[in-house]
């Protein structure tokens, strides 16, 4: 595909305009017809929790606020004009090395910083957006893959949030 260049997350949320986001919604929907697609494996909604994550380019803040409202208004835009969003790394992502490794990432985090900060902008992509599918990620919590966890896509995801979508693993988590 010869595909239009976009600027990354962490640039659109610099703005803090959720018109812009929304146009960039826009305009990815645009492009994503024209080329006859039918979805996008992002946007990402992780929190940047250190310099050193792999993906802080693709994310877009260290608060769960604003990341949340600029993801929801993305989503939106692309919800509406039928493009299903795969809200990605559902959740906790902290880093890229090694988080696919048996011995791999492992976060750890009380309920209310996990709550408040880590799954707000996916709380507001689904109950804000709309979003009808969320990509799960490689790591753990605690103990538990995200890929497998009741407690992370059923109890919340489902059950409190209200989601109704899809829910597709990160490659082969």
């Amino acid at each position: 595909y010869k595909t239009v260049t976009y600027p990354a997350e962490v640039l659109l949320a610099a703005t803090w305009n959720v018109d812009l986001a929304s146009e960039f919604g826009d305009a990815i929907s645009q492009e994503g017809k024209a080329w006859n697609i039918s979805g996008w494996y992002a946007p990402g909604a992780n929190t940047h929790r250190n310099a050193f994550a792999g993906r802080n380019f693709e994310y877009y803040s260290e608060d769960g606020f604003l990341a949340g409202k600029i993801c929801a208004s993305v989503v939106k835009s692309m919800t509406d004009k039928g493009l299903i969003t795969f809200v990605k790394h559902f959740a906790l992502n902290d880093q890229e090395t090694n988080r696919d490794t048996l011995a791999g990432l492992v976060t750890y985090a009380d309920e209310q910083t996990i709550r408040e900060i880590y799954l707000k902008p996916f709380e507001m992509a689904v109950k804000e957006g709309g979003t009808k599918a969320i990509m799960s990620a490689f790591n753990r919590i605690g103990l538990t893959n995200c890929s497998e966890n009741y407690g992370l896509l059923t109890d919340i995801l489902r059950n409190e949030w209200g989601f109704e979508g899809t829910v597709v693993t990160d490659f082969g988590g």
